[in-house]
């Protein structure tokens, strides 16, 4: 047998010996899947709830809101220690239209809720 042959032979064995017979295909990571759960006017303050509904395989790094209107873009980090239901509130507002959107990030990425609309008179 030839030290190419006996290589080849070990790296073969390991690979074979590495690999679990489990099937796992099914567990791939995937971004988080989050939901904007609701947007409550309280005078010049809303009130924002978000959940997230899955982060398959994937730890969760943090998460938050992304608030807006027309000229203004923020967020509202809620840190890396996110639960899944969370909320914050957004304050200090002028009178007019704004967006809210919940977000949470994992390893994959981030995810998006649903956009939801409020009105500050």
């Amino acid at each position: 047998m030839t030290l190419r042959t006996l290589i080849y032979a070990i790296g073969f064995a390991t690979l074979c010996t590495a690999c679990s017979p489990e099937d796992r295909s099914d567990e791939q990571p995937f971004k988080p899947t989050v939901a904007t759960r609701s947007a409550t006017v309280q005078g010049t303050s809303c009130v924002v709830e978000g959940e997230i509904l899955s982060s398959p395989n994937s730890t969760l790094l943090g998460g938050g809101f992304t608030w807006g209107n027309d000229t203004l873009r923020a967020q509202i980090a809620i840190g890396d220690t996110i639960e899944s239901r969370f909320s914050g509130t957004i304050t200090s507002l002028e009178p007019g239209d704004y967006f809210v959107a919940a977000f949470a990030t994992n390893g994959m990425g981030t995810a998006y809720g649903d956009t939801l609309y409020f009105t500050i008179n």
